[in-house]
């Protein structure tokens, strides 16, 4: 049987792909980690202008936006009779995509500064309103919320 060839792969050759797939995944996988989180912070910047063009709404058929106090957060869950669920069916934790800390996920309220200034955020999606009803902002941050990703401003 001297013509008889073995078939089969050798040790060095299956090293070899192995070192392969191994570089390629090292490149691949921090690559698709960073786009699910750009996904979801795009996720949160689509809920942020959902929530600004509800407020609008509100203000084209009442005359002003929700004054502060009419619309309160809870945990990051927002609430107000005649606003939810008559104009945007629900503002909760659930509804923010971010991998954040469980207390900045969801939705916080605060007031609208003098000259349109936006005081710290505590949530990922913060709504500032004015106490008379004039004016009504949404601002998305970043899971830290270090950085604005999108401002109405």
């Amino acid at each position: 049987m001297k013509g008889k060839k073995d078939k089969g792969f050798t040790l060095l050759e299956i090293m070899l792909v192995i070192i392969i797939i191994s570089m390629l995944a090292a490149i691949a996988i921090p690559r698709l980690s960073n786009s699910s989180e750009t996904a979801r912070e795009k996720a949160d910047i689509t809920t942020g202008r959902e929530v600004k063009a509800a407020l609008d709404r509100y203000q084209i058929e009442h005359g002003l936006y929700p004054k502060l106090g009419e619309l309160t957060a809870t945990n990051g869950k927002i609430s107000g009779s005649g606003f939810i669920p008559d104009y945007i069916v629900k503002l909760d934790s659930t509804v923010t995509q971010q991998s954040a800390k469980d207390e900045n996920k969801g939705f916080g309220i605060a007031e609208l500064g003098k000259e349109s200034q936006a005081p710290n955020a505590q949530h990922i999606i913060m709504i500032y309103l004015t106490s008379d009803g004039s004016a009504a902002e949404v601002i998305v941050y970043n899971k830290s919320l270090s950085q604005i990703l999108w401002s109405s401003f």
